[in-house]
């Protein structure tokens, strides 16, 4: 397992930066970090909560810049490490990034509990990015940058859900996934198929690690991954 954040950094800003026309890297001071988020996102749509007019906004620490205790102090600042506002904010709440490095075992066990939903629903898993694009219409961009796959439900043959994932490859030649959007309509929840659709990244991928950012009041989505292996990493 990675030391850092590094990697879940550089696939979160290549998610956002897929999804809209251009991106403004800010490096901002670290005490100050949090705040410049706040008013970023007074006037954002709930979705996607780093978009401002078009523009994915990065804000960047930097210890660098951190002001000296000495002015920090005048300007009524405490005087504390930049990394005690490490906090990622956004108009939801705090979120929280976890990942899941799958094992070969893990991904045969994966690939068996995704089978047998389908067989046992009459589903399967298609190419989703026709219904990604026409369900989220806003978001279409996404699909000529990022892979979607669908869940079509054997009842009725058509698409009711959709799973969505941006890669790298590092240094070392070896693949790095961040899952970015999961969901399922609301007539189909609470029949696995959210479940078994994570199951199909996880035994179908072949990455070195799996990233996922999720919001820490979500509860219900927090239970899913961590059910599936997942450990917070922050």
């Amino acid at each position: 397992m990675s030391s850092d954040l590094t990697t879940y950094t550089q696939l979160s800003n290549k998610h956002f930066e897929n999804a809209v026309s251009g991106c403004i890297h800010l490096l901002i001071p670290g005490c100050i970090r949090s705040q410049v988020a706040a008013i970023f996102i007074l006037d954002n749509p709930r979705f996607p909560n780093h978009f401002l007019n078009g523009w994915y906004i990065a804000l960047r620490s930097s210890t660098e810049l951190l002001p000296a205790p000495e002015l920090l102090s005048l300007v009524g600042w405490p005087s504390v490490h930049a990394s005690e506002f490490a906090a990622t904010w956004s108009s939801e709440g705090t979120s929280l990034a976890l990942s899941f490095i799958p094992t070969r075992w893990a991904r045969l066990l994966a690939f068996a509990r995704c089978y047998a939903t389908q067989f046992l629903t009459s589903s399967c898993i298609v190419d989703g990015d026709e219904y990604f694009a026409s369900t989220y219409p806003a978001k279409a961009n996404l699909v000529n940058h990022e892979i979607t796959f669908a869940w079509v439900c054997g009842r009725t043959n058509t698409a009711v859900g959709y799973v969505q994932l941006t890669h790298l490859v590092d240094d070392q030649e070896q693949l790095h996934v961040l899952i970015t959007g999961l969901g399922v309509e609301e007539a189909f929840r609470r029949r696995g198929f959210g479940r078994a659709m994570l199951l199909h990244v996880i035994a179908s991928v072949p990455a070195k690690e799996i990233w996922v950012e999720v919001q820490e009041d979500n509860r219900r989505a927090m239970k899913l991954y961590i059910e599936c292996g997942f450990v917070v990493r922050r």
